[in-house]
């Protein structure tokens, strides 16, 4: 009986981490970056040239229900952290890499995978492009953002003005919320209150020189 419930158990687990949400926390948790974000609906067709007559790449068909992921074009299941940069179940958001944007149609990666699909998404009420500057306006003063778990200290620092060469502020440590309010380049000013019940504000570098971000969307 001891062993049966400790495969029940197995089982409810084993579902809890296949269907939970995804989320990058660190900074090589996202293998591709690109200019923004595509936040799409299932079904998602991906097509080899921006034109409703392009050949279609991949399928994508998606339930934020269990969370299963399949790509009907290869007939295989994928898991959610392979495709998308982020997945939330209860917010009822993916978004899958952008690199590129013309004229209504966003060229789409997939994440992880080692040998990715990447094709072009039309842009519609369902499925829209979010720039950098979008996308923390917009999701991050919603939800506010959090810090990858394996920033430097250097990375931590806040600063006065969005440029590193100028007066800090502080740095961030032990955060319980962080607020973005503006942003300029590659660069978030932000109202962060601590575990300590102190408030600091100051810009934090957001994206480095070689694209990767450093904080996220707290989904």
């Amino acid at each position: 009986m001891k062993k049966i419930s400790i495969l029940i158990l197995t089982s409810i687990l084993a579902c809890n981490i296949v269907f939970a949400d995804v989320l990058p926390y660190y900074i090589n948790s996202l293998r591709r970056y690109g200019i923004g974000y595509t936040s799409v609906t299932s079904p998602t067709v991906m097509r080899q040239t921006p034109s409703e007559n392009g050949k279609i790449l991949e399928s994508l068909n998606f339930d934020y229900t269990t969370g299963e992921t399949s790509c009907i074009e290869n007939k295989t299941r994928c898991t959610q952290d392979e495709v998308f940069a982020a997945f939330s179940q209860s917010k009822k958001i993916a978004l899958l890499t952008t690199l590129d944007e013309t004229e209504g149609w966003s060229l789409v990666c997939f994440n992880q995978s080692q040998n990715p699909v990447c094709g072009w998404v039309k842009e519609d009420a369902k499925n829209k492009f979010y720039n950098w500057s979008d996308f923390f306006n917009i999701y991050g003063k919603k939800y506010g953002v959090y810090l990858f778990k394996d920033l430097q200290k250097k990375d931590k620092i806040l600063y006065a003005a969005p440029l590193k060469q100028t007066n800090t502020t502080g740095s961030i440590e032990l955060p319980k919320m962080i607020s973005p309010w503006l942003i300029r380049g590659n660069w978030l000013l932000v109202k962060v209150h601590d575990l300590n019940n102190q408030v600091k504000t100051g810009w934090i570098n957001f994206r480095g020189d070689d694209g990767k971000l450093k904080l996220f969307v707290k989904f």
